[in-house]
């Protein structure tokens, strides 16, 4: 067991059902300082197992992201470093001895660090996920780092700070990210009506044109640009998988613009329910 000690770093983790995920998540993290928990109100064990860990448990409203609820976690740490995990991360041992030796040395003030992410079980090299190619700023100075709350564009660090980037892939977090392609298409649907709804309200609208330059673009830069060719089969999909979704979210929003409003099943609904009011009236007739 790895002895814990004073080393002034706080760990801040967002959750929402994550019964399955936390456990492996907590254990190699309980070395830090403090555990800081945010929990967008989950119905299974998720909490009940995060208390063997932390007493230091807060609740955040679930709009559907963690995002928002990271700037607010960030507010609860004590201490001077933090330490960002998202609950389907573990930390590997040589991840923390490398953490640990940048704020000995003092080294920076935002540290990136790689992803080894995994899509169904598969450890993926290209696509934008691969390692070195998935580098975001999770171990940081608090005076140097916020959050923004917006859907995957969280970081915001302040000028002057010193960057640092991890360039070994063993000294990297390992991601669960995707247990199979219904995991995909479950997390897909979600994020899509949410991206959707955001450019809805900020007015936007999309030609076909433009759409099929964006899917395609997406495809492009996933399976060439940045080597999903080398995931073989899965890089494939994947990089078509990634265009779908630029794909299903335009498509969202031009059905939100269709009918004017972000709720476009209540309003197709209240459609088919008159279609079929007058078509049922002829009977009566």
């Amino acid at each position: 067991m790895l002895k814990k000690v004073n080393n002034n770093i706080s760990v801040v983790i967002h959750t929402f059902n994550e019964e399955k995920n936390i456990r492996n998540c907590l254990e190699t993290v309980k070395w830090a300082d403090e555990i800081i928990l945010v929990d967008m109100y989950s119905k299974d064990k998720t909490v009940d197992i995060a208390k063997e860990y932390t007493d230091k448990i807060y609740f955040f409203k679930n709009v559907g992201y963690a995002d928002p609820a990271r700037q607010f976690s960030l507010e609860k740490t004590t201490n001077k470093w933090v330490l960002s995990v998202d609950a389907d991360e573990i930390v590997p041992l040589s991840l923390k001895k490398c953490l640990i030796k940048i704020k000995d040395d003092d080294a920076a003030d935002v540290v990136y660090i790689p992803h080894k992410n995994y899509f169904a079980g598969i450890l993926i090299k290209g696509l934008g996920w691969g390692p070195l190619q998935s580098l975001h700023p999770r171990f940081f100075k608090k005076e140097f780092f916020s959050f923004s709350g917006e859907i995957h564009n969280f970081s915001k660090i302040k000028e002057g700070a010193r960057i640092h980037k991890i360039e070994n892939p063993e000294d990297g977090f390992v991601h669960f990210s995707y247990k199979d392609v219904e995991h995909f298409i479950e997390k897909l649907n979600r994020y899509t009506t949410i991206e959707a709804k955001k450019l809805f309200e900020a007015g936007e609208d999309i030609k076909l044109r433009h759409m099929a330059m964006r899917v395609l673009s997406e495809f492009r830069w996933r399976y060439l640009n940045h080597k999903g060719y080398k995931d073989g089969f899965m890089g494939f999909s994947i990089s078509l998988l990634m265009g779908m979704y630029r794909l299903v979210t335009y498509t969202k929003l031009k059905l939100m613009r269709m009918y004017n409003s972000p709720n476009t099943r209540g309003k197709i609904e209240e459609k088919y329910q008159k279609i079929a009011d007058e078509i049922i009236t002829e009977y009566e007739v």
